[in-house]
């Protein structure tokens, strides 16, 4: 068979807001996106299919890396002519990912396609009727995938594949939920999940060779993205991560991928773990295996400052740890008590101070249109501790409410939003939808314009400009932040 992995171009992406004043604005403020990043997902798949499912012609299509819009989707499907189409999806772009459906639907009917990523776990019996496609994965795609092109190619029954389901055989774990947890509880068929992740091969990047990826805030053009464990066990009532079973990889598993990366010319590694220091000793072991190895790399990771010790940042700089990323998310303790962060101001100040007096830049995470928020005077304190801790950057973002998380139940039973909206989206999506926000005491407006003197007030300070200017390594660092500028000033 001739299969193809899609990431479908993001032309639609759900509004961040609707102005009734300025209908064509997306809602995005312009601070600069943070950078762009190969699906990892989708290139597992492939390693996984050249393993486990040999004799095929595969194809890698990364419509947004390559700026593909969907007229010129056509004609790229019609030089690969598939028989079986994998397509990863985002709730939020899934208007996209059904047009995308449907230029191949049209021009190959008999190809089969099926739908994976992260809307199938989160709306899976409306993502099985969607008339695009002939199947989803909910779950995880490493080993439900290749055994799907096995069976088709075998002429058997999909539907006994664990995580595979169509329209029809998912009507078996459909359940009506109950009135009062129905925007909260999560209601998912048996999903695919790999338990031991070291049976996986590492991604194929070899797909990706033509492609230039970056990050923002990153020091070179030669960067990989990775990761080393799925899942997330914290319970923040903002986030709707899927996978609340923590799976690890080894430590020796990740450093022979991160030797793979070296060895293609990366020299720069950042990992996309929903948490990746969950343990301080699991960093050091970590630190200690690339200290060991000799690898000379920098990388960065996304963490908790709850789980952070003065020994393992010590270790983590020794083994070319340039940057952490931090979802401080709030300024008082009562506020992260009540988004259930597990921590308190006290570690955060702590935590960025060892990180300043180390030389490990810091990424401070915070969020403002909190529930607790209930003035303009509440949001500047906010970003007042966000100053005083004196980061190296900060992202500040509007609270949005995703479904499956505690604050989208909370604003649900307040009446502050219509919770159905979402379901009405995954069934049928278009491309006028937009995300909710808790308005209860600032209106959207405000909290942009609260958004934009953030901004400006962190990055237009003429210490932290002259103090950034002499921190930048590289020519690449140093575009990506006269970029950034550019667009604060507009």
């Amino acid at each position: 068979m001739r299969i193809l992995l899609l990431n479908p171009p993001a032309q639609h992406t759900a509004r961040e807001y609707v102005d009734p004043a300025n209908p064509d604005d997306h809602g995005l403020l312009e601070t600069g996106d943070f950078g762009l990043f190969p699906p990892l997902g989708l290139l597992s798949i492939i390693a996984s299919l050249r393993k486990t499912a040999p004799g095929h012609d595969i194809f890698f299509l990364d419509c947004i890396a390559e700026k593909v819009g969907h007229g010129e989707l056509a004609q790229r499907v019609e030089a690969i002519r598939p028989d079986l189409v994998g397509i990863t999806s985002f709730t939020v772009s899934m208007y996209d990912v059904c047009l995308a459906g449907r230029t191949i639907r049209e021009r190959f009917p008999a190809a089969h396609l099926c739908l994976g990523g992260h809307h199938p776990i989160a709306f899976p019996f409306e993502a099985a009727r969607l008339p695009e496609f002939e199947s989803i994965v909910v779950g995880e795609g490493e080993e439900a995938f290749p055994a799907l092109a096995r069976t088709l190619a075998a002429g058997g029954d999909i539907t006994a594949i664990p995580g595979v389901y169509t329209a029809e055989s998912i009507e078996r774990w459909q359940e009506t939920p109950l009135e009062d947890d129905r925007f909260l509880t999560r209601r998912m068929p048996p999903p695919a999940y790999v338990d031991d992740l070291d049976r996986l091969p590492p991604p194929d990047r070899s797909v990706i060779s033509h492609l230039q990826y970056r990050s923002i805030v990153g020091a070179s053009n030669r960067l990989a993205t990775m990761i080393s464990s799925r899942g997330c066990p914290c319970t923040c009532t903002f986030c709707d991560v899927p996978y609340k079973m923590y799976r690890q990889r080894s430590i020796s598993a990740i450093a022979d991928e991160i030797g793979e990366c070296l060895a293609l010319g990366y020299d720069e590694v950042h990992f996309y773990d929903d948490l990746f220091n969950i343990t301080p000793e699991r960093v050091i072991a970590f630190s200690d295996e690339i200290i060991r190895r000799g690898y000379r790399f920098t990388w960065d990771f996304r963490g908790r400052v709850n789980t952070v010790t003065y020994e393992s940042l010590v270790r983590a700089k020794e083994a070319g740890c340039r940057m952490i990323s931090f979802g401080v998310e709030t300024g008082s303790d009562e506020g992260l008590r009540l988004l259930k962060k597990n921590s308190n101001i006290a570690q955060v100040r702590q935590v960025f101070g060892w990180c300043r007096s180390l030389g490990i830049l810091t990424i401070a995470d915070f969020m403002i249109g909190l529930p607790f928020e209930k003035s303009v005077t509440d949001v500047r304190r906010n970003i007042d501790f966000m100053l005083s801790i004196d980061p190296d950057y900060a992202q500040v973002s509007i609270l949005s409410l995703f479904p499956h998380t505690e604050l989208f139940s909370d604003a649900a039973r307040r009446g502050l939003i219509r919770p159905e909206r979402w379901v009405e989206f995954a069934r049928a999506p278009r491309s006028d939808f937009y995300l909710d926000h808790w308005e209860e005491w600032l209106s959207m407006a405000e909290l942009l314009r609260l958004q934009k003197k953030a901004y400006r007030r962190f990055y237009l300070r003429p210490r932290y400009i002259w103090h950034s200017l002499l921190a930048t390594c590289s020519w690449h660092e140093f575009g990506a932040k006269l970029q950034g500028a550019m667009k604060l000033f507009r």
